[in-house]
């Protein structure tokens, strides 16, 4: 693909940068979805791009009329159903583009997702210079399969599909690294032209045993010199986990976190919020006192602490949406909140009580994850929440339902130190 008629973009703020991430990634959902024989769909402001096997939906950066957004999503939500969707993203600029989107989706069974970090190289300053293993080669390939390729993240269903590579090689390019004549990783590229036109870095893996050798950086550099020998200024991508810190030393430069929200099932279809329920939950998440005083006498306390389709109270969605006043009209009516809710709404006091007078709830389990209160503390880095939780005394043996993991584990995984000490001393004094 030549660009020499062909817009990019050019000399850009971060904002723009950040637009040209957005827009990528709305690329790539789209052509992955196309090239396996699915489909998008659009509304005013609103693109999703739809895999039929499985079925599986990506909503891309909604940009809609606060006067439209409640019909657009019920349609795209109807949509879902009719299609047997049982799993979505809906991926978003920070703040995003349709206004109270985050509670919209909330109380149609979407589930808080996290959060994106979008980067951005220019290519001129591209950090070539790290130390990598005499003995590896790094090669573009299209072709070869790496799906039986043991623990190589993206090896079944790479961001780059298979489909899309072999459809557009002008526009996807997949490298593959060999150690010793073993495929140890691979990273993609996705070009995208016109005015937000850039080159998007997927799918960067690299097998366990191999790791902080360097491996992760060449594979990445050479995706990234092949985006500029045609003609590209800068590369985006959404960094996770570690990555930001080995993208840094690259040259990739951090521009702003996202958001996104997830369906993971099919509640919202087998046992879907009702109108009454969508209404409240809108209203929780707004702060929306007035409505909410309106509608009281049609619910009972049972029906106000009922989880919705994504199993988040009502109580939960006022903490998460941080609107403590909706939260005491919950209470207020009979809704119940548990030590995390009260933690999350800035009940301090409130948590330490209910912890006290009932300490059996600190084993409690939350979410599809199943974490306890000492599991959500190493994940968010909150010292306070493990200190408290750590006063209740906890059963240290509990594992999550995901990673079949122990909160010292994941303290430990994530690199908390300060928690992982604080468990440690705990079990010392058992």
């Amino acid at each position: 693909m030549s660009l020499q008629n062909i817009a990019i973009l050019k000399n850009a703020t971060p904002q723009q940068l950040e637009k040209a991430a957005a827009y990528n990634h709305s690329e790539l959902f789209a052509l992955n979805a196309i090239t396996q024989g699915g489909e998008v769909q659009t509304r005013d402001g609103l693109t999703w791009a739809y895999r039929r096997e499985p079925a599986s939906v990506m909503v891309t950066f909604p940009c809609i009329k606060a006067e439209q957004a409640r019909d657009h999503l019920d349609d795209m939500m109807n949509w879902f159903r009719s299609h047997n969707v049982k799993h979505a993203g809906c991926w978003s600029l920070d703040p995003p583009q349709t206004a109270n989107l985050n509670v919209l989706l909330l109380a149609r069974g979407f589930q808080p997702g996290w959060h994106p970090t979008w980067m951005a190289l220019d290519l001129d300053k591209i950090n070539t210079g790290h130390p990598t293993p005499a003995n590896l080669k790094i090669f573009a390939d299209n072709d070869i399969s790496i799906q039986h390729i043991k623990d190589l993240p993206y090896a079944n269903d790479g961001a780059v599909s298979i489909p899309l590579m072999k459809a557009h090689p002008d526009k996807a390019q997949r490298f593959i690294a060999l150690l010793n004549g073993d495929i140890v990783a691979q990273a993609s590229v996705l070009l995208t032209t016109g005015p937000y036109g850039t080159a998007g870095i997927y799918g960067v893996g690299v097998l366990p045993r191999v790791r902080n050798k360097g491996i992760g950086k060449a594979v990445t550099i050479a995706a990234c010199l092949y985006a500029k020998e045609k003609g590209y200024r800068y590369a985006v991508l959404n960094a996770t986990g570690d990555g930001k810190r080995i993208y840094e030393q690259i040259g990739f430069e951090w521009i702003n976190d996202g958001h996104s929200w997830w369906i993971v099932n099919d509640r919202y279809i087998t046992d879907p919020n009702s109108r009454k329920q969508v209404t409240i939950a809108e209203a929780i998440g707004l702060g929306d006192i007035t409505l909410l005083n309106d509608m009281g006498k049609q619910f009972t306390p049972d029906e106000l602490n009922m989880p919705l389709a994504n199993r988040m109270t009502l109580l939960q969605i006022a903490a998460h949406c941080k609107q403590p006043a909706s939260a005491e009209w919950l209470a207020q009516h009979g809704a119940a909140f548990t030590v995390l809710d009260a933690w999350d709404l800035g009940w301090k006091d409130r948590a330490a009580a209910l912890l006290k007078a009932h300490p059996q709830e600190v084993n409690r389990q939350y979410g599809d994850f199943q974490t306890t209160l000492l599991h959500i503390a190493a994940e968010r880095d909150d010292a306070a929440l493990a200190e408290l939780a750590l006063q209740a005394k906890p059963d240290l043996t509990i594992k999550d339902a995901v990673y079949n993991g122990i909160a010292l584990g994941w303290a430990q995984f994530l690199q908390r130190h300060d928690i992982a000490s604080m468990i440690e001393e705990y079990q010392k004094n058992l």
